[in-house]
């Protein structure tokens, strides 16, 4: 059997938009559907009896109640449950070991300020080896379309680009590559000066950009590409990318031991505003 798709679950609005988004990628990967709840039991010391069976026994009507409705949704995919005793990050590491994506919902605050990643979904983008995708629960409606991929092309971006074209042939939408750099400061004071350096620089962006994505094309030749090279800000362009968008697919670097969880400006900036699913995923 494939490895599955794996979406946490704890009831909530987001992760009931998660599982159902989760569902789709699912069916289109060909893969199964897991289902996953953590609950604390022994890892909370402070967990009366009688709170570890009430939470237990609402654990289980959650993710009955989801896979109910999945069932019934979704009757060609291949649903499964698991209902583990720990805390929700670790135990979601765990299991993202184990599948081929992993889905969280993240929840909303207003349109805009975007949503809010909480400590668990950052924990889990900033950690996972396995690509996270994270999910509002008014923010994913468009299953088809067009996918937006943000590309550094000075930095490794293989792992990133391979998920993103990926993403765009099953959805047969087209794939916008944005590179974003800033425009130097002294544009203001002396734009004639400038603009003769930026004419250089954005033509070595724009030959930069290309290099990366010729690779690709060529291995995905369906897939229909957009590039644009923009003088902006990274997380700003991106964002404003986002609006209308199916899936939003975003970078992190490799972890380096002794550091805690950190996503960079650029991808936690998306993962906090963008108003779509954004795919973190990690550059081995």
């Amino acid at each position: 059997m494939a490895r599955p798709v794996t979406v946490g679950l704890d009831g909530s609005d987001e992760s009931l938009a998660a599982a159902g988004w989760a569902a789709h990628e699912a069916r289109s990967r060909g893969a199964p559907l897991r289902l996953v709840n953590a609950w604390p039991g022994p890892e909370q010391k402070d967990l009366t009896p009688g709170r570890e069976a009430a939470w237990q026994y609402w654990s289980e009507r959650a993710l009955h109640a989801a896979r109910a409705e999945l069932d019934a949704d979704h009757p060609e995919t291949t649903i499964l449950t698991a209902q583990i005793s720990g805390l929700p990050a670790p135990v979601l590491l765990a299991e993202a070991e184990r599948a081929q994506l992993l889905v969280v919902g993240s929840r909303s605050i207003g349109a805009v300020a975007g949503f809010f990643l909480g400590s668990v979904g950052l924990e889990l983008a900033a950690r996972s080896m396995t690509p996270v995708v994270l999910v509002r629960a008014d923010g994913h409606e468009e299953r088809h379309g067009d996918v937006v991929v943000g590309v550094e092309p000075r930095e490794p971006c293989d792992d990133i680009l391979e998920f993103a074209f990926d993403a765009a042939a099953r959805r047969d939408g087209v794939l916008r590559a944005v590179y974003a750099t800033r425009v130097p400061a002294i544009r203001g004071d002396a734009p004639w000066v400038v603009d003769v350096g930026l004419s250089d620089a954005r033509k070595e962006a724009e030959h930069a950009l290309g290099e990366v994505l010729a690779p690709w094309r060529d291995k995905f030749p369906e897939v229909r590409v957009f590039e644009e090279v923009a003088s902006d800000s990274p997380a700003r362009r991106l964002v404003a990318a986002a609006a209308g968008t199916a899936l939003m697919v975003v970078g992190r670097g490799p972890r380096r031991v002794g550091f805690g969880p950190r996503l960079g400006p650029v991808t936690q900036a998306v993962a906090h505003h963008a108003a779509c699913p954004v795919a973190v995923v990690p550059q081995r």
